[in-house]
């Protein structure tokens, strides 16, 4: 158990210290009081059992209410705004407020990032209505948004935002049934072209399995009645 009653332990915890403290208190109000009533000694442990849950949660930072600032999603908003508008220029300054130094530690440069999200968000959306794909682009889906600029986010409080892993797309549609394997009876072959059909493939290998087998069990006869000839050659000899 934690040494709490020694002061000045290298290493030690003052605040954990407290917690070990109360918690052995605790168990020696218990144990003084075995004979008492339950609502006697539910009385007596109240107040260290509420001044051991504040110092308990006294060490559990408290969780974010608001959400993380997302770099993607800031990006997507940007581009829905005119450009050159008010709104636009607004946003795209809180952006490089929020991202912007985390953008060029990266290596990345704000302006190439909007222009990259950008053309990937239009792009996204053609496609979405029946366009064709660039083809000097590859084929973009709408998550290409995500492979055209990092994920970077701003935790809530925090003043330097962090690149996090690409988020794992989800599926949108139902997984497609795949059909079981069929074997036919197509004893067809072809040896230009090296296809024969699955019959033919079959009976093919199971013949020289069978010759195989036929082979070995010769051989094995011919060796056994070699061995027993030497066997009974030696016995001639020996007498």
């Amino acid at each position: 158990m934690v040494d709490f009653t020694t002061p000045d332990l290298p290493g030690a915890s003052e605040v954990y210290n407290k917690i070990a403290s109360k918690v052995a208190e605790v168990e020696k109000n218990v144990m003084d009081n075995l004979e008492a009533t339950a609502s006697d000694l539910k009385a007596k442990l109240e107040p260290d059992l509420l001044d051991l849950k504040a110092k308990t949660q006294g060490m559990i930072p408290e969780l974010p209410t608001a959400p993380s600032l997302n770099l993607q999603s800031e990006i997507t908003a940007l581009s829905s705004l005119t450009a050159g508008s008010d709104a636009h220029i607004a946003k795209l300054a809180a952006i490089g407020s929020s991202f912007g130094s985390a953008i060029t530690a990266g290596g990345y440069s704000l302006d190439s990032i909007t222009t990259a999200g950008a053309s990937a968000l239009k792009e996204a959306a053609s496609i979405a209505s029946g366009g064709l794909p660039s083809l000097t682009g590859g084929l973009p889906t709408p998550s290409s948004l995500a492979a055209a600029i990092p994920n970077m986010e701003l935790p809530p409080g925090a003043t330097e935002a962090i690149e996090v892993a690409k988020a794992a797309l989800q599926p949108t549609v139902d997984v497609l049934k795949e059909a079981a394997s069929e074997f036919s009876t197509d004893m067809s072959e072809d040896d230009s072209l090296g296809i024969y059909g699955d019959a033919f493939a079959t009976t093919t290998l199971g013949d020289a399995a069978k010759a195989l087998v036929a082979q070995a069990e010769a051989f094995a006869a011919a060796f056994e009645s070699r061995q027993n000839r030497i066997i009974q050659e030696s016995a001639e000899v020996e007498i």
